[in-house]
């Protein structure tokens, strides 16, 4: 099996060097080495070229010289840690790797779990080294930094749907079928989003994934270049959400809803603050009118489901607003006559119960729009 460890860097000097040297000590056969260097100014990429060098000219009584496995691929900027791993995940499959590792300059990913991995990796298409799950740990984070981390992952994890406990790690192993089965170019994330874009791609592309425990231990040196990438993980994370046809769904129901919610609420306050209407009555006229709007754009563009029957889907559509109906009144019955509240709250409230029942409805029985 050929492998390829990938690690980008940018001012890693003060640990790259020993960084290598540990992982060369491993001497695990056909394990080769790459750095990705967006051009540090504090010689990061001179310091792996004179080690490669050295390794590459030393010698010892009845011994050839000993061939290096470091290569260096020197970027012009810095673009990001995902540009960085697109570029050595690039380099990767034009050279034929088998399975290609990535982990940071650090010491954080420490390479003992090299071994686990790659073995591992053998029967998984992508391996994940994970802080979360049983045997995993962080070692030298600040309670406020680990609370964020972990508060990430499970938002993330929801948002998504994915699977692994650790969506935001670093240290992972890829198959050459997965990488080949990705369009690179394609990829939305440049920065740390590109670890849960991945993992988002492995889900959907059916791969066969599983996490292994690492410890995580803070870097041994340098500064961390995690500051400032907060704001363009959130809007990484929010795009691949948007990529999935029930959120895009979700969205449009929502401006479809606040729509209709006006027409229903305008007619509402018309019929009972100017035309004296008892507010039962004032409220099923307005409820119909409201519902009324919702199918037509539902229909014809939340779901664009211009195929259906549309004589079932419309006594359908009558029956969820009807059941709508009943919860609607029910509830503005009891916030109005039994806790005498004003019935602008109950109007509010019983908007957002209905709003989730007729989605949901709407989605999986009327239209039938599933993903």
């Amino acid at each position: 099996m050929k492998v390829l460890v990938v690690i980008p860097t940018y001012n890693e000097n003060d640990n790259i060097v020993k960084l290598l040297e540990t992982i060369i000590r491993l001497k695990w056969r056909g394990l080769d080495i790459l750095v990705v260097d967006d051009n540090s100014p504090d010689g990061t990429s001179d310091a792996v070229k004179r080690l490669k060098s050295k390794i590459t000219h030393s010698t010892s009584s009845g011994q050839e010289n000993q061939k290096s496995n470091i290569f260096i691929l020197d970027r012009k900027k810095k673009e990001g840690l995902g540009k960085a791993y697109v570029a050595g995940f690039k380099w990767a499959l034009a050279r034929n790797y088998d399975r290609i590792v990535t982990m940071d300059a650090d010491f954080s990913h420490h390479p003992k779990y090299l071994p686990i991995i790659l073995e591992k990796a053998k029967k998984y298409d992508l391996v994940i080294g994970s802080r979360y799950i049983k045997g995993g740990k962080i070692v030298g984070w600040e309670w406020f930094r680990y609370f964020n981390s972990l508060s990430a992952n499970i938002f993330t994890k929801l948002l998504l749907i994915l699977d692994p406990k650790d969506v935001t790690a670093g240290f992972k192993c890829y198959s050459r079928k997965f990488l080949q089965a990705i369009r690179m170019k394609d990829l939305l994330a440049s920065g740390y989003a590109f670890q849960v874009e991945m993992i988002y791609l492995a889900k959907e592309k059916g791969i066969k994934m599983i996490e292994i425990p690492i410890t995580f231990i803070d870097r041994r040196a340098g500064k961390s270049k995690i500051s400032g990438e907060l704001g363009k993980s959130i809007k990484a994370v929010f795009q691949l959400a948007m990529q999935k046809r029930t959120y895009r769904q979700m969205v449009k129901f929502a401006i479809v809803g606040a729509l209709g919610a006006a027409v229903d609420w305008s007619i509402y306050l018309l019929l009972t603050r100017v035309i004296s209407v008892y507010y039962l009555i004032a409220r099923t006229i307005s409820f119909c009118f409201g519902v009324l709007n919702n199918y037509l754009w539902n229909k014809f563009w939340t779901f664009k489901d211009k195929n259906g029957e549309i004589t079932v889907q419309f006594f359908r559509y009558l029956f969820v607003s009807g059941v709508g109906l009943i919860i609607n009144l029910m509830i503005m019955y009891i916030i109005v006559d039994i806790f005498h509240s004003s019935d602008l709250y109950g109007l509010i409230a019983a908007t957002a119960v209905v709003g989730i029942w007729n989605f949901v409805a709407n989605k999986f029985w009327i239209f039938n729009n599933t993903d």
